[in-house]
């Protein structure tokens, strides 16, 4: 006959021991009641038995977890034939000890109050959301020590651990496990150490510890090996001595000390060293040391040896302040790279940001980098991107405070790395900039808009002999440029249509700096003082229109006609500056857009009419089967307006060609889109299309071809197929491809070739990579693409030694993300 008992000094010693809490103390029998009825702990704890015996009693097949465990994403790992299912899920919280009453079952129960008590045969000591399990249990007259022993078992939130005995302290809360086993349901590891001692409330030892998270098996494809790991809750450190990583039966990596965080704070030491090779670098090792130097400011600081180049002295410096924000510093420095004519090589970043109040910001950007080279020889990640032109910029932000309004106040210069470029293709400084915005009104009826944007552009150019024009600094003045819009419009908008009718001024004037004045004086002396500042007014008129009809049956049908009406008259601005202004590209949404230029430098003169027709087609599963969309553009007049007229044409054109958007949800994994624009003269400006697939079982394809046309000062010609796939193939492997090809070129911008194996504890990857870097000029006689072959190698729990192909594939195979987590789970 079961026994119950009332007895929290001996549950939560045993459940202390691994879980660190406080607790109370008394002891009380009470009536005999029936067993346990809690199915689900009776039915995931069964006899235990040593070692492996133990595991296989958690370790599933995937069809009997499927009716086992708490939820079905918990069997997340598709590469494992098993799955770890434990008494208690991950997500189930445990009542602290002063909240719960421990009841306790056994076959036999002796309560000595002048001696020790006695539980024995199938001991279950059951909390809330905890369960401790053994064959006796022995408790002092003190209630100070207590003693399992006999196939101890301990579950909670996800772990359970088997020892051959427990001693414990209830008083000092120490003690010791001995011969012990482990589980850890949510990282799929398991483990065994000689001993487990809580040494004090705050700090555990491991001895002869191991851990894996390889299927359990007498030799697991990995594992770790520690003499000693030492836990330590109130510093929130571990520390292992003694650590051999081992493949099979064979130690391979030995790390006599490591020190690592097991909580989020943050304590000096080694983080996770990283190791490489590369074509044009070498082997590549670095180690980075975290200086956790005050509570609101640290750094890292990370030694890197190229094994090519050189040394190379990384840093990074992180600061929060009480009351002006927080920002970070980084930076590298190789001294003498041996593959870069024994140059140095260097750069400085910093990025800072104050949130001053609830209205007003402020962040402050400033990068430096030594060569044009920098980011694609020595940026470890495979996706940086070399920016031409380093970004310094200080601004001060207002929003949140006058309802309506926001503004910006920036200064902002670049430092332009290509150093053969001439000084006149540089972009402009802005020092400074102001840019205002404020909309008051109704967004459903009457609503007013004032926009400015003020800045003073200025660019030296000191390099006249290497520019276009014999006296460049003519065509590339600096000055203030003023800019302002107001607006007012009507906003109609019903579930069947909308109609917006806006009304606005512009404005611009620009006055040149006095250097500009002396430059243009001394070319032409003849000129007179009224041509050296400029100013337009452009009144505007707009209307946007559209209807929405429905139709259902079988499927849902939409058809949406849109038209929009733009009028603004033309104003002379022949010798106005551009300071940072380009021309829109072609695209189905330009055509109901009244801006022909990005940026404020014109004013546009328009007369044009554009119509449009958009359609949907729904199935009844919610699939988009056709997504339709035809627009063109009627005009008027001629379009004037240019931003250069020495070389840009009036456009004189009476339309556009029309611009067609084609798609289709084939079936749930199946989609394809076409896109074309045509010029009123027949020729095709632009186009593409796209197939793309992909499998439930991690497999995907997909195919593109992209094509613009050249159109001066418009768009440059592009001429490129890509192409990719994943495809599985036996077991655990699979396969994978990506190619750009520049049909323009005749040559190959990338090929990525690579073949992935995953187990449920380890991985590789083998890839080889020929690419051009985004500033190489492949038509240059000595243009050679680079080329790499590389090994990534994964011990999953521990973290994979290189993560450059999952990097690489996700931004370069669209898709990639989601037939990932497929083939992953």
């Amino acid at each position: 006959m079961k026994h119950q008992f009332k007895f929290n000094p001996l549950a939560t010693a045993i459940l202390t021991l691994l879980c660190g809490s406080s607790v109370s103390s008394y002891a009380e029998p009470t009536d005999t009641v029936p067993a346990v009825d809690n199915e689900t702990l009776k039915s995931a704890i069964q006899e235990s038995y040593p070692g492996q015996n133990f595991f296989n009693q958690y370790y599933v097949d995937k069809e009997s977890a499927q009716a086992q465990v708490r939820d079905p994403d918990a069997i997340s790992n598709r590469y494992c034939d098993g799955v770890w299912v434990t008494p208690f899920s991950t997500e189930q919280k445990a009542a602290s000890p002063e909240e719960t009453t421990s009841v306790i079952t056994a076959d036999h129960g002796y309560y000595n109050p002048n001696g020790d008590s006695t539980l024995s045969g199938d001991v279950v000591i059951d909390q809330d959301g905890r369960m401790v399990r053994a064959d006796e249990v022995i408790i002092d007259k003190t209630q100070t020590f207590a003693k399992a022993k006999g196939n101890v078992q301990m579950a909670q939130g996800g772990l359970i651990a088997q020892s051959d005995q427990i001693d414990y302290n209830l008083k000092t809360q120490t003690g010791e496990l001995n011969n012990s086993f482990y589980i850890a349901e949510a990282t799929h590891a398991h483990g065994h150490a000689k001993k487990i001692e809580r040494t004090s409330p705050e700090k555990v030892v491991l001895e002869d510890a191991s851990y894996s998270t390889c299927p359990p098996e007498q030799s697991p494809t990995w594992q770790l090996k520690a003499k000693q790991i030492e836990l330590n809750q109130d510093t929130g450190r571990g520390v292992t001595r003694g650590t051999k990583l081992y493949i099979k039966d064979t130690p391979v990596l030995a790390v006599p000390y490591f020190n690592f965080p097991i909580d989020d704070r943050r304590t000096t030491g080694i983080l996770n060293p990283t190791f490489g090779f590369t074509n044009d670098g070498g082997v590549e090792v670095a180690v980075p040391v975290y200086l956790n130097l005050a509570p609101n400011y640290d750094a890292t600081v990370t030694p890197r040896v190229i094994s090519d180049r050189g040394v190379q002295a990384a840093g990074s410096f992180r600061y929060l302040t009480e009351d002006f924000g927080a920002g970070r510093i980084w930076g590298s420095y190789l001294p003498s790279d041996r593959e870069y004519e024994d140059k140095d090589r260097k750069d400085l970043h910093f990025l800072h940001a104050w949130q001053i109040n609830d209205q007003w910001s402020t962040n402050l950007e400033y990068n430096y980098v030594s060569d044009k080279d920098f980011f694609s020889d020595l940026d470890s990640d495979p996706n940086s991107r070399t920016e031409l032109n380093q970004r310094r910029t200080w601004e001060l932000n207002y929003g949140n405070g006058i309802p309506g309004l926001n503004a910006k106040l920036r200064v902002e210069d670049f430092q332009t790395l290509d150093k053969t470029l001439a000084d006149v293709d540089k972009p402009y400084a802005r020092l400074p900039q102001l840019l205002v915005n404020y909309v008051k009104g109704n967004p459903q009826g009457l609503e007013f808009e004032f926009n400015n944007d003020t800045a003073y552009f200025q660019k030296d150019i000191n390099d006249f002999n290497r520019a276009t024009n014999t006296d460049s600094s003519i065509y590339q003045p600096s000055g203030t440029r003023l800019y302002n819009e107001f607006s007012a419009r009507y906003n109609f908008r019903n579930p069947w249509g909308f109609a917006i009718p806006q009304a606005s001024v512009r404005t611009l004037n620009t006055f040149y700096d006095q250097k500009t004045i002396d430059r243009i004086d001394a070319a032409n002396p003849s000129q007179s003082s009224d041509n050296k500042n400029k100013s337009v007014v452009v009144p505007e008129f707009t209307l946007d229109t559209g209807l929405t009809f429905e139709r259902e049956g079988k499927y849902l049908q939409t058809l949406s006609p849109r038209a929009f009406y733009a009028y603004a008259p033309y104003e002379n601005q022949n010798g106005y500056p551009n300071f940072d202004s380009t021309t829109a590209s072609i695209s189905y949404d330009q055509l109901f857009n009244p801006r022909r230029f990005y940026g404020h430098d014109r004013l546009e003169d328009n007369n044009f009419l554009s119509l449009g027709v958009s359609y949907s087609l729904f199935d009844t599963v919610g699939l988009e089967r056709l997504r339709a969309g035809i627009g063109q553009s009627y005009y008027f007049q001629d379009r004037r307006v240019t931003l250069n007229e020495r070389s840009d044409e009036f456009n004189t054109e009476r339309k556009t060609g029309p611009v067609v958007s084609l798609s289709s949800q084939l079936t749930e994994n199946f989609t394809v889109s076409a896109n074309s624009a045509w010029m009123s003269n027949g020729d095709n400006a632009q186009r593409d299309f796209q197939l793309y697939y992909t499998g439930n079982k991690g497999n995907l394809y997909n195919i593109g071809y992209f094509y613009r046309d050249y159109l001066p000062d418009r768009q440059e010609q592009y001429d490129q197929m890509v192409a990719s796939f994943i495809q599985p193939v036996k077991d655990n492997w699979r396969i994978m491809g990506h190619v750009q090809y520049d049909i323009d070129n005749n040559v190959a911008r990338e090929y990525l070739a690579g073949i992935n194996y995953e187990s449920c504890c380890w991985g590789v990857s083998l890839y080889g990579r020929e690419y051009f870097n985004d500033l190489d000029d492949v038509n240059a006689p000595d243009a050679k693409p680079k080329r790499a072959v590389m090994v990534e190698f994964t011990l999953k729990g521990l973290g994979g030694l290189n993560n450059k192909l999952s990097s690489l594939l996700e931004n370069r195979i669209l898709g990639f993300d989601k037939v990932n987590q497929t083939w992953t789970h």
